[in-house]
């Protein structure tokens, strides 16, 4: 079992034309925005590493490059919790959640 914090968002579908939504449409915020530009940027770069990784025979090439990919994955695992609290931080000045003692709001 892992003790990885669960960094999964909410998923929504299409939203009912009814008055129990604010809007049909799902804003992302400036801050998600740059999170999720940063969660792109390392992907990108994940992606570069596992192409060179695959052409690699020699374990004195492997091991820079795998020890790198393991930094990306530390990094977007940290940059998934931050995009959780940009969510929650959103969701609580929206009025959608109550007020929550482990998020800083600013």
């Amino acid at each position: 079992m892992s003790n990885k914090a669960s960094t999964h968002l909410p998923i929504f579908e299409d939203q009912p034309d009814d008055e129990s939504s604010c809007s049909p449409k799902v804003y992302v915020s400036n801050e998600e925005t740059r999170i999720l530009e940063g969660m792109r940027q390392l992907r990108d770069r994940a992606v570069e590493l596992r192409g060179r990784l695959k052409e690699t025979d020699s374990d004195d090439e492997r091991a820079p490059i795998e020890a790198e990919l393991a930094e990306l994955r530390s990094q977007r695992s940290d940059l998934a919790i931050r995009r959780e609290r940009a969510y929650k931080r959103k969701m609580i000045m929206l009025g959608h959640l109550p007020p929550d003692d482990e998020v800083q709001l600013f």
